[in-house]
Parts: structure tokens; sequence; C-alpha cells
């Protein structure tokens, strides 16, 4: 499998996105991308909290177990750190994350707030998550106005914050072929580009050069990674 992997902060002064793609055993690995929510403090604590923990709670507790039930746990940890956190600093903090979990041909596709996932097969898209935005929640209830996208296309309604979890977490279960692509992308980079403009092309110093022209043009942190098995 290869692995794609870029983070920047754009204008920003902080990069609060936070990337990670490793090996948990000899077939299977895990790649996730957080991104710490804006209005909170520390959300560059917030997404690398988010991150570590859940990579630890897999790997300490295994994947010869149920996955669904493993990933379920490992996200309850993570939101157990965040809150540990939260009281450490006296503040509100918090993440939207979206992470992949590949296991010989399967991946395990996981999300909560706006990261996206993407999953392509002979240059279509077979797979997009559908992000926890208050935008999403009125479109299910009535028509959306263009006025109300451009107030409320940033607003989250399920993050890692500490606070309760009150449902699971969505995993959907994805056949991983030859030559498939999965992208992980936060919405600084797919607010700017359709990421299947960037992950279909193979030339990395390509993808590099791309993604530096749109960094230096982005008023936000963006960060991607991509799978190609």
């Amino acid at each position: 499998m290869k692995i794609y992997s870029y983070s920047g902060k754009g204008s920003r002064e902080t990069n609060e996105d936070y990337i990670k793609s490793e090996p948990i055993t000899k077939n299977a690995s895990l790649h996730i991308v957080a991104d710490g929510m804006g209005g909170y403090q520390f959300g560059e604590v917030a997404s690398q909290v988010a991150t570590e923990a859940i990579f630890q709670f897999i790997t300490e507790n295994g994947i010869e177990k149920d996955i669904h039930t493993l990933i379920q746990h490992a996200i309850v940890f993570a939101n157990e750190q965040i809150r540990s956190k939260r009281n450490q600093y006296h503040t509100k903090l918090g993440t939207t994350i979206a992470g992949i979990l590949v296991k010989d041909n399967t991946a395990y596709a996981f999300w909560l707030g706006d990261v996206q996932i993407q999953h392509f097969r002979d240059n279509k898209q077979l797979f997009c998550s559908k992000s926890h935005s208050l935008i999403n929640e009125m479109k299910n209830n009535r028509s959306v106005s263009s006025k109300d996208i451009e107030r409320y296309k940033n607003v989250v309604t399920r993050s890692l914050s500490g606070t309760p979890l009150e449902e699971p977490i969505p995993i959907v279960e994805i056949q991983f072929l030859e030559a498939d692509i999965i992208s992980i992308s936060t919405d600084g980079l797919y607010n700017s580009i359709d990421p299947s403009c960037l992950i279909l092309k193979s030339d990395i110093l390509l993808l590099n050069t791309e993604l530096s022209k749109i960094e230096k043009l982005n008023q936000d942190n963006l960060s991607i990674i991509t799978l190609t098995y």
C-alpha cells in the first residue's frame, strides 16, 4: 500500500490539524486526520491528544477482536483524554476527526465532524462520508439558502470535546481492492479544491507542488492522507 500525507498551516499562525499514519500489525494499519476546532483554545492539543489516544488504545488492545467494538471503545477513550485536558487547562477544547483502519482487504472508515473520507475506484467516487454539520441537519428538514450555508457552513454537530458521546461513531466497511484510493482530508483542503483533482495524480512531486500552492493562498489549515492499495 502506498501512503501519501501532507499538512500545512495556511495563513494561520498555528497548524491545529494533526495527522498520523502507521502500521499496527503485519496486516493492519491505522490512518487518522484530526482538525482542532476553531473557536476553542488549544486546537492543536486536542487534535494530537485524540489521535494519539486512538492509536494507543487500538495498539494496546489488538485488532483480533471485533473491529467495530474496538473502534467505538477507542473513540470513548480518546474523548476521556480530551475531557482530562479540558480539566487541566480549565477551558473548552475539541477536535473533529476521521480515520481508516485497514486490515487485509477491508478498510474501516470512521469519523466525527467534517473531516472527509472518500473512496475511489477506476477514477470514480464510490463513497464520501457525510459531515456531522448543522447545514446537513438543516437540509434534512428543509431547503437551505445560500445565506444559511454561508452563516452555518463551519458549524459541526459532533466532535471529540470531552462531553458525553450520545451516539456511536459511524463506521463503514470498504472493500479495498488493488489500485483503489482512499483519502482523508480536512475542510481546509476540500473547501479549497476537490480532493479528487489531487489524489488521482500519482506523481508525488506534482502533489507536493499543488498543495504548496494551495497552502500559500489558504486561510485555513489543510491536511490530507491518501492510501493507494
